[in-house]
């Protein structure tokens, strides 16, 4: 599944975890792990959005406010 999360990052560009969960079939708290180790191994990166990217509503969980991108 590492793969499929790593290859799907660099097919379609940055991406929330809602969206690479749905690709691969699985919970979003499954995927969240998955993310993080492929980013400790510097395959994945973590792009955080700032209050002025999202608009700052807070009405987002914590979550969707990150997106990942593939490395390399």
């Amino acid at each position: 599944m590492l793969s499929a999360i790593h290859g799907y990052l660099k097919e379609h560009g940055p991406a929330p975890l809602a969206d690479i969960a749905a690709h691969v079939g699985a919970e979003p708290a499954a995927v969240l792990p998955m993310l993080e180790l492929l980013e400790k191994k510097g395959r994945v990166r973590r792009i955080e959005m700032t209050e002025t990217m999202c608009g700052a509503c807070t009405r987002c969980a914590p979550t969707a406010r990150i997106e990942w991108a593939a490395c390399g």
